[in-house]
């Protein structure tokens, strides 16, 4: 029994709580509003997710779903896994911010995701 509880505690402790993120995220992206649309970016939802995002992050459906705050959250957390799990993993907010804001080759432009994460800690 004291492995048991042990093994879950583990798991749960090394599982980030990334909710801070995503509502960062939420009202930097879009002030929170689920049906948000950037024309000129085709960028949707409560994240302002990008068609070549949604393709990218293997989540099955359709672009239009992210408009579901619970959808949405699944495609950016299948988007860090793929390039930024340990991140994910250890709640690395700074990385997942400029990952979701720069794309999967944000290390090569740093800098150019230096703002937007100062608006994300900013929000935090």
């Amino acid at each position: 029994m004291k492995t048991i509880f042990a093994l879950l505690f583990a798991i749960s402790a090394s599982a980030a709580n990334l909710d801070p993120f995503f509502a960062a995220l939420a009202k930097v992206e879009s002030s929170g509003n689920s049906k948000a649309v950037n024309k000129k970016e085709t960028a949707l939802g409560i994240y302002q997710i990008r068609p070549a995002y949604f393709q990218d992050s293997k989540v099955k459906g359709n672009h239009s779903q992210v408009f579901d705050p619970v959808f949405a959250r699944q495609v950016c957390e299948a988007y860090f896994k793929k390039y930024e799990k340990k991140a994910l993993d250890n709640g690395d907010f700074e990385t997942l911010a400029r990952c979701h804001n720069g794309g999967c080759g944000w290390r090569k432009n740093k800098s150019a995701t230096d703002k937007y994460w100062q608006k994300i800690k900013k929000t935090l």
